[in-house]
């Protein structure tokens, strides 16, 4: 009898997924710092990549720009919310911000959204930003391609009531960066 094998694409296999978690550990512990997505990531999938990793039957997700396929969505085992609902929210970086994630409470911040916004690129584009905060020395620099200029003002008005806000990740092919709620954003 021939033996059939089964080819599990490397988002879904535990090892990875371990990988991707320390590179999203470094990526919110130093904010503005471009980490590079492990080899085996490194795709247009490496936002499913990240999702595959964060996400289980006990989170809800919303992908509010339709950037998933439907048969995504059995694999990440998340619920499918609306945005303002969402643990985690999918966003297409291009498009202007046009909801109002969970911003926690004074009793639970920590019940906010967290973003998931894919860029066309990390290294180069038209829009500088410096940043500072816990986990920047001083100050850094970072140049996002296919950022809408609405997703800084927009995030500046869920973050002003800390410890409310939001969490982001901003995510191109092979890179994340992390921006905590805590990090001040100024366009440069």
């Amino acid at each position: 009898m021939q033996e059939m094998k089964m080819k599990i694409d490397a988002i879904w296999q535990p090892d990875k997924q371990q990988q991707m978690f320390r590179v999203l550990l470094e990526a919110m512990s130093r904010p503005g710092s471009i980490q590079s997505l492990p080899a085996a990531l490194q795709s247009s999938m490496a936002d499913k990549a990240l999702l595959a990793t964060l996400l289980d039957g006990e989170v809800s997700m919303c992908d509010r720009h339709a950037l998933l396929t439907t048969s995504d969505w059995p694999l990440l085992q998340a619920r499918q919310a609306d945005a303002e609902q969402a643990d985690y929210i999918l966003c297409d970086g291009a498009q202007a911000p046009d909801f109002e994630p969970r911003l926690g409470t004074l009793s639970c911040p920590d019940e906010s959204a967290t973003l998931i916004i894919k860029v066309r690129s990390l290294y180069g584009g038209d829009m500088g930003l410096k940043l500072e905060g816990p986990g920047i020395e001083a100050s850094t620099r970072v140049v996002i391609d296919g950022l809408h200029p609405d997703w800084l003002k927009t995030r500046q008005d869920w973050v002003c009531s800390f410890p409310l806000g939001v969490d982001c990740l901003f995510v191109d092919e092979s890179h994340v960066i992390g921006l905590p709620r805590t990090t001040i954003v100024e366009v440069c």
